[in-house]
């Protein structure tokens, strides 16, 4: 196995072009241990460490955000992101333990795309724009669209996911997340990750997804509808919850049944979307 150390996005999209069934490794906490597991070996790893400009989260004056894929969770842990965005740092924290936030990267987290793990529902929830670049240039996809299926995105095998963007987070948006598991660090029985914006007490938007509930994040534009125009009564909420029990295929496993997984859905959202409610009325 060769191991490379780009230095420029265009000089690492070369190596990717340039060996079949390569890999690009940054933090490597999910890749190096499907290798030792024997699950991978690909030809060649890519390493994305010394790229410049990966590893910077810079917040803008309009309040959008940007942070390369280098980032690491725990940079993201701490950033204190306003308004909904929030819903990221919150899940960054609730990432495994220490030691793996301080390595593992955000773009790592989101191209190994688990449905367990609790970056990618909330980065759907916060509504980011991914950005790819490849051989033939860059483009960029919503994260609703870049999670496909259990581990795989909507990347080309010769792309790099560089950049998360954010648009600045509405007035009156607050962002909530909450994972239940069987202990702490461990991955998500179920995860719901929110993003409100309330005015006046009524919520005018809002996007509820659920993590380990489907081979991908699972956001319903029906539950979403639920919610908008109301005061976040406990019948709307119920009504989001019910339609998102109803759209989810979980597996089961060690953290549970699928009947199980299904059945505390509902009563997480309602924990999840009060909370989000809440800091709305918190003092400033």
């Amino acid at each position: 196995m060769q191991l490379f150390h780009p230095t420029t996005i265009d000089e690492a999209v070369a190596l990717l072009a340039a060996h079949d069934e390569a890999r690009c490794i940054a933090g490597g906490q999910s890749l190096v241990a499907m290798l030792n597991l024997g699950l991978l070996d690909p030809p060649a790893l890519v390493s994305l460490r010394k790229v410049a400009g990966l590893d910077r989260l810079t917040r803008h004056a309009d309040g959008s955000v940007a942070m390369g894929a280098a980032v690491t969770q725990a940079t993201l842990a701490s950033a204190g992101l306003p308004g909904a965005l929030a819903v990221l740092s919150e899940a960054a924290q609730q990432v495994a333990h220490p030691a793996i936030r301080n390595f593992g990267t955000v773009g790592g987290a989101l191209c190994h795309a688990d449905p367990a793990a609790d970056l990618p529902p909330a980065f759907v929830a916060a509504d980011a724009r991914l950005t790819a670049i490849g051989p033939d240039g860059g483009r960029s996809i919503r994260a609703d669209d870049f999670f496909l299926d259990y581990l795989t995105t909507a990347l080309a095998e010769d792309e790099i996911l560089t950049e998360i963007r954010l648009s600045p987070p509405p007035p009156g948006s607050v962002g909530a997340y909450h994972k239940f598991a069987r202990v702490d660090g461990d991955y998500a029985t179920v995860s719901v990750a929110v993003a409100l914006t309330l005015e006046g007490g009524i919520c005018r938007a809002a996007r509820v997804v659920l993590g380990s509930c489907a081979a991908q994040p699972l956001r319903l534009d029906a539950a979403d509808a639920a919610l908008a125009d109301t005061r976040l009564d406990r019948e709307a909420v119920a009504r989001a919850g019910a339609l998102l029990q109803d759209a989810a295929e979980p597996l089961a496993d060690m953290r549970g049944s699928a009947d199980y997984r299904r059945r505390i859905i509902p009563g997480l959202v309602a924990r999840t979307v009060e909370a989000a409610r809440a800091r709305s009325e918190a003092p400033a």
